[in-house]
């Protein structure tokens, strides 16, 4: 028996996704000196240690995959299954490879009727194509639409009733876009935010207001692989 359990995309995704974490792999062992080098220059030119927030930084950025971690990809899907999730909202869709996991999981849930369905969004038009590619590469591009652009504007439209939203974006984007998308989350939908131990400081008001223990969420942090908060609408 191995020790770690098989996981659980069918074949065909299960490929797709295998290259694309190498892949991100090996981009962020090369990235490296590139991000050391864009944290200084932002931190000498614009006073900031956060390179997301400067022009140079997210020119750095835009074409990196910033993928989530297998493990914590693997999560996701267990829970789309477990609460039987058919509407999806993510948050930073990128090159799609946590959207493959999240549209296995609805596909799987809604069986041979179909009916599920993921919403993705991203700002980069490139990363929209590529992502696109990827997820009919998969086999699920048919459950997934991507909105292309500000989320600030796309996710207004976003209709109900919501289960489960994955935020992988921009640190300052992360509250804003829970905001828009809370009144269409039904009760018990779950809401799984990348990286808030890793990111901390920057996650203050988001991470305030899903733990404020008198407001619509309640929340757990697992605090491994740069952390990730589920927090679960009352």
């Amino acid at each position: 028996m191995e020790k770690v359990a098989k996981r659980p995309l069918d074949p065909r995704a299960q490929r797709v996704v295998d290259r694309l974490h190498s892949a991100s792999k090996r981009q962020l062992i090369r990235s490296i000196p590139l991000v050391i080098g864009s944290t200084v220059r932002s931190r000498v030119r614009e006073g900031t240690w956060d390179t997301t927030a400067t022009t140079s930084g997210k020119e750095m950025l835009a074409d990196k995959m910033v993928a989530l971690a297998p493990a914590k990809a693997a999560l996701m899907y267990q829970l789309c299954r477990a609460i039987d999730a058919r509407r999806v909202v993510e948050v930073g869709t990128s090159f799609g490879v946590s959207t493959i996991y999240l549209a296995a999981a609805v596909r799987d849930n809604a069986g041979e009727g179909g009916g599920g369905s993921v919403v993705g969004t991203e700002h980069e038009s490139a990363k929209v194509a590529i992502a696109r590619r990827n997820l009919d590469e998969a086999g699920v591009g048919d459950v997934v639409d991507i909105l292309d652009g500000d989320l600030r504007e796309t996710l207004r439209d976003v209709s109900g009733p919501v289960d489960l939203v994955l935020v992988d974006i921009w640190t300052p984007m992360a509250l804003p876009a829970l905001l828009l998308l809370e009144p269409v989350l039904r009760p018990g939908a779950l809401v799984l935010c990348d990286n808030v131990v890793g990111a901390f400081s920057q996650y203050q008001d988001y991470l305030g207001h899903v733990r404020d223990p008198d407001g619509p969420f309640q929340s757990i942090t697992l605090p491994g692989q740069g952390g990730l908060e589920i927090s679960r609408k009352r």
